[in-house]
């Protein structure tokens, strides 16, 4: 028997709102502050909770990864949606920790998402961005004898508020995007630019 909309639908709110705050209740506790709702994804693993700040009315999707051992802890702001598979790496081991994750306000991740939080990553609020999306704050460094596994760059990365971030968009190491930038899908970009600008390719260039 074909089920109707209206028994769809409740089906649908109940996965992705009433089940996921349910799920996130055990956590409050937990965060170094955590505001309600908070709704988190199934199969959703979160490493060093007492690093987290989380803002009200935040969804955590299915399937998200999050080793939060950093210096400054991560800050997630209100209303913020990190879609499912994503990862958000503070560290790769206790000796080599990052500096911190800051999302604004009104921020939108689509699935996927790859945060390498070696040095400071900030994403200002009301940015939205697409599926697919890597941003790492680490380089390693190249000297005559090839690349070095030891030694590394971590001058950070920003992203600007009100930017639209396309898919599968690739941000690297020492780059600051403005507010209100465009950026193309499958851009890969290499350095900064200014408020309001319109960039794509690869490497990303003004259009």
């Amino acid at each position: 028997m074909v089920k109707s909309d209206a028994f769809l639908k409740i089906i649908w709110y109940a996965r992705i709102g009433l089940i996921p705050l349910i799920r996130g209740i055990p956590n409050y506790i937990l965060f170094a502050r955590c505001a309600f709702p908070f709704f988190l994804g199934n199969n959703t693993k979160i490493s060093y909770k007492s690093r987290i700040s989380i803002g009200s009315k935040v969804f955590i999707g299915d399937y998200f990864r999050i080793n939060a051992y950093s210096t400054y802890g991560v800050q997630i702001g209100n209303r913020v949606t990190l879609r499912e598979f994503g990862i958000i790496q503070c560290s790769s081991s206790p000796f080599n920790k990052g500096e911190g994750l800051e999302i604004g306000d009104n921020v939108y991740i689509g699935p996927r998402s790859n945060l390498g939080v070696g040095g400071k990553l900030v994403i200002g609020s009301k940015t939205l961005i697409g599926a697919d999306f890597t941003a790492i704050a680490e380089n390693h460094i190249f000297d005559e004898n090839g690349i070095s596994p030891s030694l590394v760059t971590r001058s950070g990365i920003t992203v600007g508020e009100r930017c639209w971030i396309g898919h599968r968009v690739t941000i690297l190491d020492g780059v600051t995007i403005g507010d209100n930038t465009i950026i193309g899908a499958g851009s890969v970009v290499t350095k900064s630019f200014p408020a309001g600008s319109r960039i794509a390719g690869v490497p990303a260039k003004c259009l």
